[in-house]
């Protein structure tokens, strides 16, 4: 009996060794860029009432940096007259250090805090302890705070805000969560892109994306502004339509 070889389609051959191509990680906008409306994340701040909780929060949205970039930052890294903080490179994942702008009240909240604790000197503003981490547990300024230990704080408020939710499981049957601190990134990106218009470039130098095309991608994700924009458009171009004269298609 004859046996019939498949036919291949050009461009279709593989490597019988190569592994077939992974999608890349921004192409599933729906798994990976999960953020807060500016509603939400005003909701999530209102229901925090720790003060350096809230403030801690604040800054790690506004810089839109990654949690692991916020617990290194050291009060050397600070500029206060600029109002802006410097990521070295080791302390960013993508070894390219930058430097991210905070608003000046952010900048004042954080210098009268340190006021507090004695790292800068409440009279003349001189810093004294310019090595201590900016945001540390307790009284130990020279003992940053745990990647985890700030992911925890944040789940807290996010369940006593009542915004989290169960989007899925993973491989092993744990759900997934909507909310993490990773959150508070991609929400500084898509409002600051998307809600306010800000240039994309600027906004990856903020955040410290290699490419341009990574920050663009947020751009495809804001799914309230789908509604809303299909909100106005039905306020403006619907005609009233009578009822019982609407024949469905065959």
């Amino acid at each position: 009996m004859e046996t019939v070889q498949p036919v291949e389609l050009p461009g279709a051959r593989q490597h019988p060794y190569r592994r077939p191509r992974k999608a890349k990680r921004y192409e599933r906008f729906g798994e990976v860029i999960r953020y807060l409306t500016l509603d939400e994340l005003q909701q999530l701040f209102d229901s925090m009432d720790n003060y350096t909780h809230k403030l801690m929060f604040e800054v790690i949205y506004e810089l839109g940096c990654r949690v692991g970039e916020f617990v290194k930052m050291r009060v050397r890294h600070v500029s206060f007259s600029r109002s802006t903080v410097f990521f070295p490179a080791e302390n960013t994942k993508t070894k390219t250090a930058r430097t991210s702008s905070l608003p000046q009240g952010l900048t004042n909240e954080i210098k009268s805090l340190l006021r507090q604790k004695g790292i800068i000197s409440k009279r003349e503003n001189q810093i004294i302890k310019a090595d201590a981490y900016v945001f540390h547990p307790g009284r130990r300024w020279n003992t940053p705070y745990n990647e985890n230990r700030i992911r925890q704080i944040f789940q807290h408020y996010v369940t006593k805000a009542g915004l989290q939710q169960v989007y899925g499981k993973d491989t092993c049957g744990r759900n997934l969560k909507m909310f993490t601190v990773h959150s508070l990134r991609h929400s500084h990106v898509i409002h600051y892109v998307v809600d306010r218009g800000l240039p994309i470039p600027i906004v990856q130098k903020q955040v410290g994306h290699r490419s341009l095309k990574t920050t663009s991608v947020y751009l495809s994700a804001s799914t309230e502004k789908m509604a809303q924009a299909y909100s106005q458009a039905r306020k403006t171009t619907d005609v009233p339509r009578p009822l019982g004269t609407y024949t469905a298609p065959a």
